[in-house]
């Protein structure tokens, strides 16, 4: 069989809250696109999805704001065309009313997600402060209500700035129980000056040299870890083994991650939805059986693979597979994409 194929649904790139470094443009965010029932139905309508294990990922923007009858219509499509598929979403947790509560729990068998950052984040207002607090309010509903949402920590520069202890008394404050982390991107300067490969993938900057980045996970881990894992806290980086398969997100992914917006166009990682210079096509034209054999997709698929190459001569290739392969596999700091630290730490550890 085939390796997972995975959906990301844009239903709006509408969003309630104001990230300043997002993936998408300040016009989307504020513009309330809709996804069309007939725009999903092409999208699944497809060989792409056939004979392997799908999840389909309902996003945003903040996919909550459609209200619950368009997500409902749009969870019920999903399920006529792919009964099989594993469905789930990711959520900003800034709102969380009860019907969204009911629907994760009923159409989603509990499963969801949401990322956070300690600063760079606001309400439309513009408070930093507002914003904190209805994240933890919201994550600590779904906690509170039986559904263990999954916190993905964005180490953006404010983060790694403020240091892992503050990190560690939000997380202590938190009724969350599961933590992760991802890299940071800074997509507001790439979108003012972007840069691409040949290959049309994105030369993404980051917000802090990955020697940072994985110094703070490494304090975090040493000197506080053993606290938050008494409380009953679990991350997932400090948790994995040698050998098995990187949790890091986006790792060896092009060939199995497309990403529908509302309007039609489609990409692959939902980290692109607002490149255009990485559409591979719009459904409201095009077939998405001729975008997933598009020289554009194609052509990135082979890039991914070519970018591992600086990898050879790491021990943990194997399985780390080069980090995520949206970012550069190094930096010039003296670290990797992958976090070659952390997985000598943990090789010496299973020693």
């Amino acid at each position: 069989m085939r390796s997972e194929a995975v959906g990301f649904i844009n239903v709006t790139r509408q969003c309630n809250v104001d990230c300043k470094r997002c993936y998408l443009t300040e016009e989307h965010r504020a513009a309330k696109e809709r996804l069309p029932v007939s725009i999903l139905e092409r999208f699944l309508d497809s060989s792409f999805w056939l004979e392997r294990d799908c999840t389909l990922i309902w996003e945003g923007g903040e996919p909550s704001v459609i209200g619950s009858q368009a997500m409902q219509l749009l969870i019920d499509t999903a399920r006529r065309a792919l009964p099989r598929a594993r469905q789930t979403m990711v959520t900003n947790c800034f709102s969380v009313p009860d019907w969204l509560v009911s629907m994760v729990r009923r159409e989603f068998d509990g499963l969801v997600e949401t990322t956070y950052a300690l600063g760079n984040k606001f309400n439309l207002a513009g408070s930093e402060t507002a914003y904190q607090e209805r994240f933890l309010a919201g994550l600590n509903k779904f906690w509170i209500e039986g559904i263990p949402c999954v916190v993905n920590v964005e180490l953006n520069a404010e983060t790694v700035r403020r240091g892992p202890d503050v990190l560690a008394d939000v997380m202590l404050q938190s009724q969350c129980k599961v933590w992760e982390f991802d890299i940071s991107v800074d997509f507001a300067r790439f979108l003012r000056s972007p840069i691409y490969h040949p290959a049309s993938t994105p030369a993404l900057p980051l917000t802090v040299p990955y020697q940072q980045a994985w110094a703070f996970l490494s304090e975090l881990r040493d000197r506080l870890y053993p606290r938050l894992h008494a409380s009953g806290i679990r991350i997932g980086v400090f948790e994995q083994s040698i050998a098995a398969a990187n949790m890091q997100f986006n790792v060896l992914s092009e060939d199995r991650f497309l990403t529908l917006n509302p309007d039609g166009t489609v990409t692959t990682n939902p980290l692109y939805s607002d490149l255009v210079e990485t559409f591979l096509g719009n459904l409201c034209v095009s077939d998405l059986n001729e975008m997933i054999t598009s020289r554009n997709r194609l052509s990135r698929v082979a890039y991914e693979r070519k970018r591992v190459r600086a990898c050879r001569e790491c021990q943990h290739v194997s399985y780390c597979g080069g980090g995520p392969a949206h970012v550069p596999v190094f930096d010039g700091s003296g670290e990797c994409a992958g976090g070659l630290s952390l997985w000598d730490s943990l090789r010496l550890k299973s020693a």
